[in-house]
């Protein structure tokens, strides 16, 4: 080590003995035959006057403590688990669906409520007179009791009167629904390939309402 500044060494050589503990060093105030004064952490070189003193210097860091609590980082030695991926939502269920049949032609449809409202249709449509109103129970016809034609009387005038209906309909089981749904779906989508610019948004907001309910299925 080379010679230390002369005024570090001269204000250590000045400290009370007091403030001398084991974290020193020890110096040497040399004068050589001149006069001239250095200080350095060897002693002295022949024909120099040599004094030596203590001066602190840094204390070492203090021992370690085996009980010490270890630091933070060095705490989290094993991984924190992973979390579980969130379990997908429910499957929304199967909404309900009804096959009705229209009395008048004899056509196929689906309800969602599997309510009707009774309509008037001539009899003939129905084919009155050809079969008793116990063979039609959906059939309503209290024009039947008194022909609107007295005079000409007859089947044709009976044909020619109008009775009243009501669809019928039967709740489909939920596989029967997602049949039904898929058959409409693909009906819709068959039809949208020919349709006018028009036509295609009403259909394709359809096509979405019956996607949404397959969702289900």
């Amino acid at each position: 080590m080379s010679a230390l500044p002369r005024l570090i060494l001269f204000a250590a050589a000045c400290l009370p003995a007091g403030l001398l503990g084991a974290a020193t060093n020890t110096g040497y105030r040399c004068t050589d035959a001149n006069g001239a004064i250095s200080f350095q952490d060897k002693p002295c070189g022949g024909g120099q006057q040599s004094k030596a003193f203590e001066y602190l210097r840094d204390p070492p860091p203090p021992p370690e403590d085996p009980q010490a609590e270890p630091p933070a980082e060095a705490a989290a030695a094993e991984p924190a688990p992973r979390a579980m991926p969130a379990p997908p939502p429910p499957r929304p269920p199967v909404p309900a669906l009804y096959q009705c049949v229209r009395a008048d032609n004899g056509k196929i449809y689906y309800s969602e409520t599997g309510e009707t409202r009774p309509y008037q249709v001539p009899a003939g449509v129905v084919g009155l007179p050809g079969s008793s109103l116990a063979d039609n129970a959906h059939v309503s016809a209290p024009e039947l009791n008194r022909p609107p034609v007295a005079e000409s009387g007859g089947a044709n005038a009976l044909a020619g009167a109008y009775v009243e209906v009501r669809d019928t309909c039967q709740k489909l089981v939920p596989a029967e629904a997602c049949r039904a749904l898929r058959s409409q779906l693909d009906a819709n989508l068959s039809r949208q390939r020919s349709a006018s610019k028009d036509e295609r948004a009403g259909l394709a907001n359809e096509a979405r309402v019956l996607a949404d309910k397959l969702a289900g299925c």
